[in-house]
């Protein structure tokens, strides 16, 4: 649900990357929130049992891989996909792929 309620503003500033001073930065201040909640949610899946089958750092860049901006991206805008078999999906491949 965050992907699509904060889609516009992560369009206006994957737009704006060529062309800002400083685009790097301004991804990373505009996503920040987003990795570290990842992170949490990784730390977390590693006290449930089974544990994912990588350490916490790899599983948090993988749920990155699976549901960062443009992941949703890729399905949603370029693929035609809607927002809710993007989500199906991307669920079951990474529970898939975590265990």
């Amino acid at each position: 649900m965050g992907n699509e309620s904060q889609f516009t503003v992560h369009e206006a500033i994957r737009k704006a990357l060529p062309v800002h001073e400083d685009g790097e930065a301004l991804w990373e201040r505009a996503t920040a929130d987003y990795r570290d909640a990842l992170h949490t949610t990784a730390r977390h899946m590693h006290t449930l049992t089974p544990p994912p089958s990588y350490p916490v750092e790899e599983t948090a860049d993988l749920l990155w891989h699976w549901f960062g901006p443009t992941r949703w991206r890729t399905l949603v805008v370029e693929s035609g996909w809607s927002w809710d078999r993007a989500e199906d999906v991307l669920y079951r491949t990474a529970v898939a792929a975590l265990r």
